[in-house]
């Protein structure tokens, strides 16, 4: 019973503001994963599209099918694909992240199977996340392997663990150091590859390691995680339900589960129609997280139920089916986060689809 006012108007402001501080408004890859965070990701791709974006990235190969059967036909970057899916990633002409020799061999397999050359993909590299990615010593085997096979290296990217932290931190400045010798490793091998390491707080914060491509995410959604940045920036969404029932709470009394919450005066309580199946989850309790009701701040209380919550409006003068602002313009995502403890990514990617998106150009 909530729905999420989405304005495309503004995904297009902060695409044009990302672009106009890109060394190559054209190598800015948009990426729509996770539903594109929460927002809808075929509304949103097909509006990047029509926006001049000519490449998407993705999580999976389930996500680059989706769109392509839903007529986007732009190039699309699988950040993680499941070797077990190369077969439908090759039918549907999506373009694989490869980040370890058995993945790469795996992928080399099936394109011989189907007789395909000249297939293009992504090396992703690991220079000190350590997450997902190849070595630095790896590369001489990669180019030793490539030469031989039916593939062709569109771009050679990696990932800054702190890419929002103070900017030239030691961990960070030796990831970059990594970076570059990895790149004159690999122009000296072939010039025509593209490089990318920049998220969307790194476009902000090191603007001077923009390489060929950068890859813009939260911030195509509003957020920067940065106060200064995100001035820049608009929340493209906000999410509003309405309260649905109004009870008097004596003293003493409690709310919700396993008595979650006791009123220690006279209160009013108001019961808002959302919960942790629609991704307001249940460690929001006791993390003093409000909502707005009336443009007046009114606390979550209690244990978030699958359905429902509820918030003290003692002090507000409301009445059922009154309009609540969990978050919006006046209480952006990354605030309601930030009070509870976590940040905009978890809030918005997390937000199911029972919650209707309404979307307003």
């Amino acid at each position: 019973m909530g729905r999420l006012n989405i304005y495309l108007n503004r995904l297009e402001h902060n695409l044009n503001f990302i672009k106009s501080i890109s060394q190559d408004e054209d190598g800015l890859i948009a990426v729509v994963k996770a539903n594109a965070y929460g927002h809808g990701i075929l509304e949103i791709s097909k509006k990047l599209v029509s926006l001049g974006i000519s490449r998407l990235s993705v999580a999976s190969v389930s996500e680059g099918i989706l769109l392509r059967k839903n007529g986007v036909n732009c190039n699309i970057m699988v950040f993680y694909p499941d070797p077990f899916e190369f077969h439908d990633l090759v039918n549907y002409s999506l373009e694989p992240v490869i980040y370890s020799k058995e993945v790469f061999n795996r992928f080399i397999k099936l394109l011989l199977s189907k007789m395909k050359s000249e297939y293009s993909l992504h090396i992703k590299f690991n220079t000190g996340l350590n997450r997902l990615g190849f070595k630095y010593k790896d590369i001489d085997w990669i180019i030793q392997n490539i030469q031989n096979s039916p593939v062709k290296i569109l771009s050679v990217y990696s990932h800054l663990a702190a890419s929002e932290d103070e900017k030239n931190n030691l961990n960070t400045k030796k990831q970059i150091k990594i970076f570059d010798k990895i790149q004159k490793k690999f122009y000296a091998y072939n010039s025509e590859i593209k490089y990318h390491l920049l998220n969307s707080s790194g476009i902000f914060n090191y603007p001077e390691n923009q390489y060929d491509w950068v890859r813009a995410g939260i911030s195509l959604y509003g957020y920067s995680n940065n106060p200064i940045w995100d001035k820049n920036l608009l929340p493209i969404a906000e999410l509003i339900t309405k309260i649905i029932q109004i009870h008097e709470i004596k003293k003493g009394e409690s709310v919700g589960y396993n008595n979650g919450w006791s009123a220690k005066k006279q209160s009013r309580i108001a019961i808002i129609p959302l919960g942790h199946a629609d991704g307001i989850g249940r460690y929001l309790k006791d993390k003093n997280v409000s909502v707005l009701v009336n443009k007046k701040k009114a606390p979550i209380i209690g244990n978030i139920c699958m359905d429902i919550f509820m918030i003290d409006v003692t002090d507000i003068n409301c009445k059922e089916f009154d309009e609540v602002t969990i978050f919006g313009k006046e209480n952006p995502a990354n605030v309601f986060a930030e009070s509870a403890g976590t940040i905009s990514y978890e809030i918005l990617s997390s937000l199911s689809n029972r919650i209707k998106r309404i979307y307003f150009s």
